[in-house]
């Protein structure tokens, strides 16, 4: 029971707690059959490792963690049926650590202009745990300029407390909790198109990472229903604004930096989300947080032009699986407010939204989608609305090979009026 404890532990970094995972099956009897289920796997692993030598039972753990970002509603499913061998893990009298993450490679071409084989992206998650008090997880991104040089960056690294079977208290650099698709879809592996829904990029209305602590976990409400929660203290964000554009006679922000910062300038956010299981299959989400933020010449990036003006953001999420059929949607909007006499005195928005919708046939390894979605900012430019068209082919459950096809509608002259084709294959190990 040691090292089962240890993978439910676990999978509640990234799902949210222990309860919501177990809950997410349809009966009671679901969940003895998908525990017992687990127990005689760890009995064949623990067999396999006896000839080897050479990989401990903990294994396991990261076989339940490749379904770590994924809905709610589908951990149970993917615990149940691994994708891969196991991945590389370590387990000690105290310490055990894992190794997984995804890859991706691909080709797109724009319309009217030459395409390349320039989607390239390898994300190791290194997970390290002590017992079963504290879980820490971090990943580096590794990928590749237009110039062929390595671009390393660090997606996220944060040191995790378990309280109890209900709350994780975590600390670090976090997937930002602002919405859903970031923390829970953005994986390539997970998400079942080549291409983030328009908006839900960096730097537009959907923030990527946060830097601060965070509370999060899930416990069951009545009957069959639950919550799952996660509220945040962060350090405010960064607005940059473009103080040389002579055309207008007023100052226009030109994004807010969706990053995680350690410097916040004084400023902080807090907020939180909700989410609501009326039945396992059917979710519903509520995010809210506000805070202020520093406004920064984005000449420099450096240069602050006003710290404390109030920001908030709010967001709704919706996701419905039903048999082989996969229905999503989420709004998101960030805006800062107005203030008289600033050097960007009017109030600025940016929002996106999309709909979702992908189906699995039946006995095939098939799965078409189609996503419709519009990104509005104060800079007309930036503006976008999409039709996407996908076909996925799963050779596993966390491998495929995926084609897309992007219908764009933006300012004439911009390149968010470009159609886009895009093919990859996606590896989550």
């Amino acid at each position: 029971m040691g090292v089962l404890k240890r993978i439910l532990l676990s999978l509640i970094i990234c799902v949210g707690s222990l309860p919501l995972l177990i809950y997410a099956a349809d009966d009671k009897a679901d969940i003895k059959n998908e525990i017992a289920l687990l127990k005689k796997q760890i009995q064949n692993l623990e067999m396999r490792i006896a000839s080897s030598d050479k990989i401990k039972p903990v294994q396991k753990q990261a076989k339940d963690k490749k379904s770590n970002n994924k809905s709610p509603n589908v951990v149970s499913q993917e615990i149940i049926s691994p994708a891969v061998s196991t991945p590389l893990s370590w387990q000690g009298p105290d310490i055990s650590a894992l190794i997984v993450g995804g890859a991706s490679a691909g080709y797109s071409k724009p319309s009217a202009y030459y395409g390349s084989f320039n989607l390239l992206d390898f994300n190791p998650v290194f997970l390290f745990g002590y017992k079963d008090l504290v879980f820490l997880r971090a990943s580096p991104d590794f990928s590749i300029d237009d110039q062929g040089n390595t671009q390393t960056t660090l997606n996220y690294a944060n040191l995790n407390l378990f309280l109890n079977d209900y709350a994780v208290l975590g600390a670090g650099e976090f997937d930002s909790g602002l919405g859903y698709f970031v923390q829970n879809l953005s994986p390539a592996w997970i998400n079942k198109l080549a291409d983030a829904p328009v908006g839900f990029s960096g730097n537009q209305a959907a923030p990527q990472t946060d830097v601060g602590i965070r509370l999060q976990g899930g416990f069951p409400l009545f009957s069959n229903a639950h919550i799952n929660y996660n509220v945040f203290l962060l350090n405010g964000s960064q607005g940059l604004v473009d103080t040389s554009d002579t055309v207008v006679n007023y100052n226009v922000i030109d994004y807010i930096n969706t990053g995680g910062f350690t410097n916040n300038y004084g400023n902080y956010v807090m907020g939180g989300r909700l989410g609501f299981l009326p039945i396992p299959k059917l979710e519903i989400g509520i995010t809210v947080a506000g805070g202020k933020i520093v406004l920064l010449d984005a000449a420099d990036g450096t240069t602050v032009l006003q710290s404390g003006r109030h920001y908030n953001a709010l967001g709704a999420d919706i996701s419905y699986k039903w048999n082989n059929l996969d229905l999503r949607g989420e709004i998101i909007q960030q805006q800062v407010s107005s203030q008289p006499g600033s050097i960007v005195p009017q109030a600025e928005r940016w929002k996106a939204w999309y709909l979702q919708a992908a189906y699995r046939f039946p006995s095939t390894n098939w799965e078409p989608v189609v996503r419709y979605g519009k990104f509005t900012s104060p800079i007309s430019s930036q503006q976008q609305g999409q039709v996407a068209f996908g076909l996925d082919y799963w050779f596993a459950s966390s491998i495929a090979a995926q084609v897309e096809y992007e219908i764009n509608h933006g300012q004439p002259v911009s390149g968010n009026n470009l159609n886009l084709f895009l093919i990859q294959l996606v590896f989550g190990f």
